[in-house]
């Protein structure tokens, strides 16, 4: 009787240890397991257009396909304060009411080139709705990557049929898309993109 209760005891003690074991493997396993930098969705690029990590002008991210302007904290034209009312090159016809604010930033940055290219344009509303990752974060944007970002409206080139006097934007406070804060005679900030193929 106590061989035979020895013989269960000895049988649950080494699946214990087995299991445990093999716990304790897959969750080393998972905490050292890297991904590969050629994983990660975004490239980052200093004003020659060269990968770098030091330097950054703009990111290219993988999954929109898109290119990014990063903003500086310099007072030059691509500081983060800059703002702008709405309307001017890439504009949607929509409505009477424009400006040309945002050319100043435009023709400055295709002039010079930044990241090597010269295709730069304000987004449409789809393009920097991609931005919005996390709404629980403030920004609702990448911390990491977009350092420089206000928790503020940011306009894109495009309107809204329904209120012709207003544009869309995405709200980096709240990650929202919308119009009602756009009215085209506001001063917003804006990040120029471009796509990743010419």
């Amino acid at each position: 009787m106590k061989t035979t209760a020895i013989v269960k005891l000895t049988k649950f003690l080494n699946i214990f240890i087995t299991t445990n074991i093999l716990i304790f493997n897959c969750n080393a396993a998972l905490a050292t397991e890297k991904l590969p930098i050629s994983a990660t969705p975004y490239t980052v690029l200093d004003a020659k257009g060269k990968a770098s990590a030091t330097n950054a002008r703009c990111v290219a991210i993988t999954d929109s396909g898109l290119t990014w302007e990063l903003k500086t904290d310099d007072g030059s034209v691509h500081d983060k304060d800059n703002v702008y009312r709405w309307g001017g090159i890439g504009a949607e016809k929509t409505g009477t009411i424009f400006f040309d604010d945002w050319n100043s930033l435009l023709n400055a940055a295709n002039k010079e080139k930044i990241c090597g290219f010269d295709d730069w344009r304000v987004p449409t509303i789809e393009e920097l709705k991609t931005l919005v990752t996390n709404t629980a974060m403030k920004p609702t944007i990448n911390p990491e990557i977009f350092q420089l970002t206000l928790a503020v409206p940011y306009w894109s080139v495009s309107t809204y049929q329904n209120y012709p006097e207003h544009a869309q934007t995405v709200d980096f406070a709240t990650g929202a898309s919308n119009y009602y804060n756009g009215f085209r005679g506001d001063r917003l900030p804006l990040r120029l993109v471009r796509s990743n193929k010419k």
